[in-house]
């Protein structure tokens, strides 16, 4: 069974050093997204949060971070990967800059790797 892997960190150069670490152990479709955790904003202001805006918000008093998003084929590469990424990020469970979680995926369409065909690998 497929996972979803999700790593939040506040560090981009840490982001870039364990995407770097992921591909070498193959996990090669990274998304990666902007995002925030508003536990650490410091906002003063009510934010609601709506479903789907894009608008940027004034990020002078937010602290960002950025999500990486991989699929891995199974809970053995999730392992592989958590061990990757705390080589860069340190120990997940005592970090307070990064986070880690996974999760099975019961359907993945797309973005795989293609396999070829015996055809395909005579030529």
């Amino acid at each position: 069974m497929s996972y979803m892997i999700m790593l939040v960190a506040d560090d981009l150069d840490q982001i870039q050093r364990v995407m770097k670490a992921w591909k070498n152990i193959h996990v090669d479709d990274i998304v990666f997204v902007d995002s925030t955790c508003f536990h650490r904003a410091g906002t003063m202001g009510r934010h609601i949060p709506m479903r789907f805006v894009l608008s940027r918000r004034d990020r002078g008093q937010e602290r960002g971070s950025v999500t990486l998003f991989g699929i891995v084929p199974d809970e053995a590469m999730v392992q592989q990967c958590i061990e990757q990424a705390e080589t860069v990020v340190g120990d997940l469970d005592a970090a307070r800059n990064a986070m880690l979680v996974a999760w099975p995926l019961t359907i993945v369409k797309g973005f795989g790797k293609h396999t070829p065909d015996e055809g395909e690998m005579a030529s």
